[in-house]
């Protein structure tokens, strides 16, 4: 009896109109994420149209399956992978992998960036979860995909502009950084580029920089001239990471005119 034959890997294609956008939102990025940690459809639509960021996917039957949505800093020549979600019933099987693999490739030809950096649920914080998935697999994930942890105490921006819930005990991970040899990870990224990034990344979500102390700790971290990484398997190592653990008014972003932000 002849072997049946291999099933075809899923076609990933850009996603750009509103269907396929409202699609991507509503059937894998709103099952997928808290709300705290999720932009809203609106801002996700103008952000593929003003192409601040960008988007792709698998398709089946007219409905998104699986999406990556990532911005870019052209000022800084990061990209950052916002989201990253297989909908409901179809995760595992390597879709996300697929996804991953084939939508860096794409982005690393069309913007050669300085660091490719994803936000990951510190699992030693935050706890598995039946809808929104498991940070310790997320974090084995990329791993796998050469994901190293960056030491930085950080967390996820209020989404929403002052006064929006920030996100507490996030991993920051580097997916890929100039110097890196061929195949390699990277040991530490560039530190200019990642500061200059989460200036403008806080400054972008919260509408507003006012100093506050999470913001000069998580900045004057990247402050020398490259940020070490850890490899996320290694326990010890990862136990080291700074976190952003968040107390009383830093756990929202802070109201108030923009301003200096001490040694930003």
């Amino acid at each position: 009896m002849s072997p049946e034959p291999l099933s075809p890997a899923p076609d990933v294609v850009p996603l750009r109109s509103g269907a396929q956008l409202a699609s991507l939102w509503h059937d894998v990025l709103a099952p997928s994420f808290p709300p705290e940690e999720l932009t809203t459809f609106e801002d996700l639509r103008e952000g593929c149209r003003s192409g601040a960021q960008t988007a792709h996917g698998v398709e089946r039957g007219g409905r998104v399956t699986a999406g990556i949505v990532a911005s870019w800093s052209p000022g800084t020549r990061v990209l950052l992978v916002d989201y990253l979600a297989i909908a409901p019933g179809g995760r595992g099987g390597g879709l996300g992998g697929l996804l991953l693999d084939r939508s860096l490739a794409a982005w690393r030809a069309a913007l050669g960036p300085a660091v490719v950096l994803a936000e990951v649920e510190h699992p030693a914080h935050h706890a598995a979860h039946a809808r929104h998935g498991d940070p310790a697999a997320r974090l084995r994930f990329y791993a796998r995909h050469g994901a190293r942890v960056l030491a930085l105490p950080y967390f996820q921006p209020g989404m929403r502009g002052p006064g929006s819930p920030r996100v507490p005990a996030m991993l920051l991970v580097a997916l890929d950084a100039d110097g890196a040899p061929a195949g390699r990870s990277p040991t530490s990224v560039p530190a200019d580029p990642v500061r200059r990034f989460l200036a403008e990344h806080l400054l972008e979500c919260e509408g507003t920089m006012v100093g506050d102390a999470a913001t000069r700790r998580l900045l004057d971290a990247a402050a020398s001239d490259r940020v070490p990484t850890v490899d996320p398997a290694d326990a010890v190592a990862l136990a080291a990471v700074p976190v952003a653990v968040l107390e009383g008014a830093e756990r929202y972003a802070p109201s108030g005119p923009s301003g200096p932000t001490g040694s930003a």
